[in-house]
């Protein structure tokens, strides 16, 4: 026989060609069956399609030798719900049975995981039911309002947290505020002193004292952020950076930056260096010559490294 005439083997279609035949049909009018749906290079039949939803995304995928986020993306394309339990939406019956049972109870009836019951009920509002306490009664709810929270919950034989969440539950504002209202008194020292300060003595937090001070407007009054006054302008030079300081409630760094940005001179400028005492400068320890100068140890020692003079070290006697 020969080997012209024998029937050559038929060669298996890639994605590419088969991509192309479906534009050469579609440019000749022609149609893709019904049956078939096209999803990246490999075809989605109709019985892979009907496989989405009953099973999990990691089942299908593994059956149909697709990726898992393959078959998520078909499924969602496709609106067919997931098979997970908990990525449904929540209907009007399983959500009637929030804040009526225990979150576990609500789980094990719905299918829901108990982590995202508990966040469905906190996004509605509802307070949690714990079936080792009772039901709370009229005579409770009565004490709720007349006394703090914490008396109600020892009388209760409650936590003062489950006492805060019926007392929420049934719209009632807390009348026993930690803080009480703010007194004129109080309003004056806002702004005079660091907030830090001002709720050290009011025994408030910080924010309190910061969101009134805010609402009135006041300046802060900080260490670090100061608004400078005429007569703190006034002060500048005339005395040492650390005294102005000291005297404004500031850190130095702020008087001296203030200072310089307004060309304000020194109230101590610099004593210039003498070619005598240059001359002594390696010869002692740094320290004895600032005493003897009348001068920071710091700044002998930047003047010595200066002029590349090395620090004064004493010789070691010879052993004997």
């Amino acid at each position: 026989m020969n080997a012209e005439s024998s029937p050559q083997p038929q060669k298996s279609r890639t994605a590419k060609s088969r991509r192309r035949d479906g534009r050469t049909s579609r440019r000749a009018g022609g149609q893709t069956p019904p049956f078939v749906f096209r999803d990246g290079g490999r075809e989605w039949t109709q019985a892979e399609m009907e496989l989405l939803g009953t099973v999990a995304d990691e089942e299908a995928a593994r059956r149909l030798g697709r990726t898992r986020l393959s078959v998520a993306c078909k499924r969602q394309k496709c609106g067919i719900p997931s098979f997970r339990p908990w990525l449904r939406p929540w209907t009007p019956d399983e959500l009637a049975l929030l804040g009526k049972l225990p979150d576990a109870e609500v789980a094990r009836r719905t299918g829901h995981p108990v982590g995202g019951v508990r966040d469905k009920r906190y996004q509605l509002g509802l307070a949690q039911i714990d079936r080792k306490l009772p039901p709370w009664t009229p005579g409770e709810d009565a004490l709720i309002g007349q006394f703090p929270d914490k008396e109600v919950a020892r009388r209760t034989k409650r936590s003062p947290a489950g006492v805060r969440a019926r007392r929420a539950l049934l719209g009632l504002g807390d009348i026993f505020d930690r803080n009480p209202d703010w007194t004129p008194e109080e309003d004056a020292l806002l702004g005079t002193v660091p907030d830090e300060e001002v709720a050290s003595r009011l025994q408030r937090t910080r924010l309190a004292v910061q969101q009134r001070r805010l609402k009135f407007g006041i300046p802060v009054r900080s260490p670090f952020r100061h608004q400078w006054s005429e007569a703190e302008m006034a002060m500048l030079g005339t005395e040492s950076d650390r005294v102005v300081a000291e005297r404004l409630g500031l850190e130095v760094s702020t008087v001296v930056y203030q200072r310089m940005r307004r060309d304000i001179p020194t109230a101590n400028p610099r004593q210039p260096w003498t070619e005598a005492e240059e001359a002594l400068l390696g010869t002692r320890p740094d320290r004895d010559l600032a005493r003897k100068w009348g001068r920071t140890e710091l700044g002998v020692a930047v003047r010595r490294r200066e002029l590349g003079i090395k620090v004064f070290r004493k010789k070691r006697q010879a052993r004997p």
